[in-house]
């Protein structure tokens, strides 16, 4: 760089985007999580109601029962009008069935038409719920008695068409919730054709439901999505309940009623039931835990085991396991808590994004592309400020892929050296490049410090990209370093006029094969996990309490030493370059997801990195060792 007082500048800019981020990240984030720390145990109405069953408990004695270890809440589901069939509370004709019974029962006093659809019932209960239900969600329902102890529902609906139609919540169900003294979760079900009015009309029945603490949407698509969300949103408000999010069931609308009820939203985790049979006592214990205490979740719907011995006894002993295992992580279990508000200042923003800009200046004029930065710079610094003004959040989320690309990037770039180091020097050097690489980190966690983010109503964006590009600028950097020349033209010349030897085109393919695989593990949906993997996972976080990624202890941070003790001197070290690119890479990644509490990201980071030194020593020393046996063996 021609000017030392730029050079100091752009330092400058980074030290005082520092100062932001760690006032946002450390300190209003980490107070906001420190208040967030109380987790439900919630039930299915409908399995407790099996499980009380079996054991010849009422419901209510079954839920009192789960009270006493721990349990508060009660997912009650919305059943359908199939449900109502099968369980026999009603019938259902076409009217082209009753057309040819006409005469033979109380049918003969009704105008029937063949193409309509009829539900019949002996119960007044059943039919008072069906006749609000079907009122508020269809149109030209029709309803009457027939003075024979029957009620009859008619519609144009075919029956195929809405036999899945909620049909509201039992009133049994909801007394048993409140004698229990327990709180409800509202699963409410979808229905065809959602209006204002009719959303309206639904949600005014909802309202008159005591002891609700929470609603839950049934289907993958929300009521009035898309174009009705904003009328959906204030029916849900009217309600004074936080919108429950349920982990890995995606559904369309849900990020934007989110955001429309001011983020009042709360993460539930649970395990469907069928797979709930492939897998363990313990390693449901795991899951239920985990999700808690690494992902904020802060209602676990716990299905209960249906097959075994005294089940009732069972799933009690499960309870008590589960609340002791979150007491142990610092989580308190009871009424679950709702995330604070987080705040977001726009200028520190402002200012940590001035810091990202300065980083990516400072890492073009290693690439020796200094000749760009006042233009580069200039336009950065107008374009910043213009995207947080046309939309702050995709600013933000922009700013924060630039960052985890830029530090770990530069960190390499600036740190590997031709000559070796002794372990103790190289220690310090890699602890050195990992800090570095973590003012990406910073930058990020402090960029994306916002309640939509850490209830993953929103997203860091680019994660392939974050873990990709760094890579790939740190190979091709190193690669041209140790060709001779002097231009970049004279020197991929060189390269591509260089003959190929077999062993390079095998070295050079199987980085290609590990770069794929790298980057098809990466992201939200990676690649299967094999069952010894989960297992070598679980194992590690039973050990470190919270387990370091495997591609940084295992791979990147023991390469990364390596590289630090012998020195990078030709292109033969390419692979363990590769490996310690992507160790620095997932280092800051870690904390690109924000719905993980600060701490827990820390305390990763930090057993990878020790972890990472032991091995990688262990690794150099049993190198020197066999090396020193050879030696000792060829002049003895």
């Amino acid at each position: 760089m021609q000017s030392k007082w730029l050079t100091y500048g752009l330092w400058t800019m980074v030290a005082v985007a520092v100062l932001a981020a760690a006032h946002v990240a450390f300190w209003q984030r980490y107070c906001v999580e420190q208040d967030y720390r109380q987790v439900e145990l919630a039930l299915g109405y409908d399995e407790i109601s099996s499980l009380a069953g079996t054991e010849g408990l009422t419901v209510v004695q079954g839920l009192k029962e789960f009270k006493k270890h721990g349990v508060t809440g009660v997912v009650i589901r919305e059943p359908m009008l199939d449900d109502l069939r099968q369980n026999g509370d009603i019938e259902v004709f076409s009217g082209q069935e009753l057309l040819k019974r006409q005469g033979e029962d109380f049918i003969s006093k009704q105008p029937l038409n063949r193409d309509h659809t009829y539900i019949t019932t002996p119960s007044k209960d059943v039919f008072d719920q069906l006749s609000s239900q079907m009122s508020a969600k269809l149109a030209n329902v029709q309803f009457f008695e027939t003075g024979q102890g029957t009620y009859v529902i008619e519609t144009l609906a075919p029956y195929t068409a809405i036999k899945e139609l909620g049909i509201g919540f039992t009133r049994k169900s909801v007394e048993d919730v409140r004698q229990a003294g327990m709180k409800g979760i509202l699963q409410i079900r979808t229905w065809p054709g959602p209006t204002q009015q009719n959303i309206d009309k639904v949600f005014k029945l909802y309202r008159n439901i005591p002891n609700v603490s929470a609603v839950l949407f049934n289907d993958d698509t929300l009521p009035g999505y898309p174009s009705l969300l904003p009328v959906l949103a204030e029916e849900v408000r009217k309600m004074d309940v936080p919108l429950v999010q349920v982990e890995f069931f995606p559904q369309r609308g849900f990020e934007k009623l989110g955001i429309l009820l001011d983020k009042k939203v709360v993460r539930l985790h649970t395990i469907a039931q069928n797979e709930l049979k492939r897998v363990s006592a313990g390693e449901a214990l795991d899951r239920y835990t985990l999700a808690a205490a690494e992902r904020n979740h802060r209602i676990l719907l716990v299905r209960p085991f249906l097959t075994g011995g005294d089940l009732m006894q069972e799933n009690l002993n499960f309870m008590d396991q589960l609340k002791s295992r979150l007491e142990k992580e610092g989580l308190q279990v009871g009424s679950f808590s709702l995330l604070p508000p987080v705040p977001v200042s726009g200028f520190l923003v402002l200012l940590i994004g001035l810091g990202v800009i300065a980083g990516g200046l400072l890492l073009l004029d290693r690439l020796s592309l200094g000749c760009w930065i006042p233009i580069i710079g200039l336009g950065a610094l107008i374009l910043w400020p213009a995207l947080m003004y046309l939309d702050f959040v995709q600013a933000r989320k922009l700013m924060a892929l630039a960052s985890v690309i830029i530090f770990p990037t530069l960190a390499l770039l600036w740190n590997l050296k031709r000559e070796g180091q002794a372990p103790g020097q190289a220690v310090v050097s890699l602890l050195r490049i990992s800090l570095f690489s973590l003012l990406g980190a910073l930058f990020t966690v402090g960029l994306l410090a916002d309640a939509g983010f850490m209830l993953k109503l929103d997203q860091f964006s680019g994660v392939k990209l974050a873990h990709v590009v760094p890579l790939m600028i740190v190979l091709f950097y190193f690669s041209l370093d140790r060709v001779k020349g002097e231009r970049l033209r004279e020197k991929i010349k060189r390269i591509l006029d260089h003959p190929v030897k077999l062993g390079v085109a095998l070295a050079a393919g199987f980085m290609a094969v590990a770069v794929a695989i790298y980057v098809m593990r990466t992201g939200n949906e990676g690649m299967t996990v094999s069952g010894a993997e989960l297992q070598f996972r679980s194992l590690l976080d039973q050990l470190m309490g919270v387990r370091p990624r495997t591609k940084e202890f295992l791979l990147g941070h023991p390469a990364l030493l390596l590289l630090l003790l012998y020195g990078y001197k030709d292109n033969r070290f390419l692979p363990l370059l590769l490996l310690a690119a992507i160790g620095q890479a997932s280092l800051v990644n870690t904390f690109a997801h924000i719905h993980t509490p600060l701490w827990v990201s820390l305390l990763r980071a930090f057993n990878g990195l020790w972890l990472g030194i032991l091995l990688g020593l262990a690794v150099y020393w049993s190198v020197q060792w066999a090396a020193s046996r050879g030696r000792d063996r060829m002049h003895g």
